[in-house]
């Protein structure tokens, strides 16, 4: 490493870690877009064993997603331990600029060969077992490089601002990253420790020395590449064996195609950052309605989990609230929501060609500082989504689609339950108001499947009939499981009351 590419400031770290940040958010939208674009049923032209592949891609890129938000907000942790902010900005797609020195384009692409070479390229490690490795994947993807085009930012020359520096990979740049933090030390942290969040990735690490960051940045490199040995839960090697299980199915069937139909960088218009070509405006009526819901939806799913790492006045219980609101909003409102957009009409100008979800902001998420109004905010969001939801499940438009209403009904009912959780006037005491809304769509969702104890948690008599159990588990902390985790007192003591009121309704 260059003297002139190393890291030297607090001012410098900053820089990078905001750019690691951006990057770990773009990364898991577009991997989230390639997963939501796989077909899910043999009526869509696939075989049940190629079905049972492509679920089996759709689990592995999920599951790789979701440790690029471990890796957004381990990056938060990392910001606010040597006093920054958790920072979740991000341009629309197709980005113009990246603000990396990746050369690779930054767009929501469905399921294919070319995807899946981006991706791996993405990952790609600093380290291989042989030379031969090395050369051959560095050869590799410069071709893929060369053929985005994309031309590098230019250096900025003044001392007192970040300097650009470069990086070739995603672990080039946590490598500089951790070289910063190595070279300025430990007067970096001036962060409370207050301000680390914890327990939402069972990986969280709380960042409050020099230890803590290395441990963490080593985290994300890991994950991430496998460095510095190979490893096969690496994102680089499960996109590879992806890549090498695709293509030899594609040998083996030429007729095969996972993805449904979907177009590119789908938008509901253009964005002040949409400067360059490749974005694709959705024409069709009911499906700019629905992407609209799932726009509004993201948004309101991101301005909570940054009032969650960017914490002031919330006391346990209301982080966790915080925390689950997070946590199932995106398995129970945006997955199923963009999963049934994938099967809408792009419209007019697309023929055969289908919708998909946009991941589009229109302003930067920004942290809404009052407590008071942000929990006031987060509410009536909610309820206005939930709300619009019904409104297009009554309409005609969608009765041609009935997985569409499936998908709206179940939102709708998630955005209501975790609406009624997110106030700050304390839950009552009957099941009605106060103690149904203890049972996340998560916790509903994970007693319904477990076949030596079925449970369902949403029916009033069911949880009345096993309460005693049910307060043994959240009491010895062996229930809920992470990601959402043990109950807090609060929780535990409100459950109690009830039962030792009678279970008033």
């Amino acid at each position: 490493m260059s003297i002139d590419n190393q890291v030297k400031t607090r001012e410098d770290l900053l820089y990078l870690l905001s750019q690691a940040a951006e990057l770990e958010h773009s990364l898991a939208c577009q991997y989230l877009f390639t997963a939501f674009s796989l077909k899910e049923s043999t009526n869509e032209g696939v075989s049940q064993a190629q079905l049972n592949k492509m679920n089996r891609w759709r689990r592995t890129i999920n599951g790789i997603a979701v440790q690029e938000m471990l890796h957004l907000a381990l990056a938060s942790n990392l910001l606010t331990a040597i006093g920054g902010a958790p920072y979740f900005r991000r341009a629309n797609f197709p980005q113009a600029k990246t603000y990396t020195s990746l050369k690779l384009q930054f767009k929501l692409a469905p399921f294919n060969e070319t995807t899946l070479n981006r991706y791996i390229c993405f990952e790609l490690p600093n380290n291989f077992d042989t030379e031969e490795q090395k050369g051959n994947w560095t050869q590799f993807c410069q071709r893929i490089r060369d053929e985005e085009l994309l031309r590098l930012l230019a250096v900025l020359p003044q001392p007192l601002v970040p300097r650009k520096l470069e990086y070739n990979t995603i672990g080039e740049l946590y490598g500089l990253i951790r070289q910063g933090f190595q070279t300025i030390g430990q007067k970096l942290f001036i962060g409370p420790p207050s301000a680390q969040a914890t327990g939402i990735f069972r990986e969280m690490i709380q960042v409050t020395d020099l230890d803590s960051a290395i441990k963490a940045i080593n985290l994300i490199i890991v994950q991430g590449e496998g460095s510095p040995t190979q490893r096969d839960d690496s994102h680089f090697a499960k996109f590879t064996k992806i890549r090498e299980e695709y293509l030899a199915e594609l040998a083996s069937d030429p007729s095969f195609q996972p993805a449904r139909p979907v177009i590119e960088n789908p938008l509901l218009s253009l964005q002040q950052d949409n400067t360059t070509r490749g974005a694709n405006i959705i024409t069709d009526t009911l499906s700019r309605d629905v992407v609209e819901i799932f726009v509004a939806l993201y948004e309101v799913m991101l301005q909570i989990l940054l009032r969650f790492f960017a914490h002031t006045e919330e006391n346990e219980e209301q982080m966790y609230i915080l925390k689950s609101a997070f946590i199932n909003l995106m398995p129970f409102g945006v997955s199923p929501l963009a999963k049934a957009i994938t099967r809408l009409p792009a419209g007019e100008g697309f023929p055969g060609m289908n919708a998909g979800p946009s991941f589009e902001v229109y302003a930067d998420v920004q942290l809404l500082p009052q407590m008071s109004s942000a929990w006031i905010f987060f509410q009536e969001r909610l309820q206005e989504i939930g709300e619009a939801g019904d409104a297009l499940i009554n309409d005609s438009r969608t009765q041609s689609y009935p997985q569409l209403r499936q998908a709206l009904t179940e939102v709708s009912a998630t955005l209501k339950n975790i609406a009624h959780t997110i106030s700050l006037e304390p839950n009552g005491e009957t099941w009605t108001n106060g103690i149904s809304q203890l049972f996340s769509p998560m916790d509903v969702d994970h007693m319904k499947s477990i076949p030596t104890f079925r449970l369902n948690l949403g029916v009033y008599d069911e949880v009345k009939n096993n309460a005693d159990a049910i307060l043994d588990s959240v009491s010895s902390k062996s229930m809920p499981l992470l990601p959402e985790g043990p109950w807090t007192e609060a929780r535990i003591n409100l459950f109690k009351q009830w039962k030792d009121s009678n279970f008033p309704q």
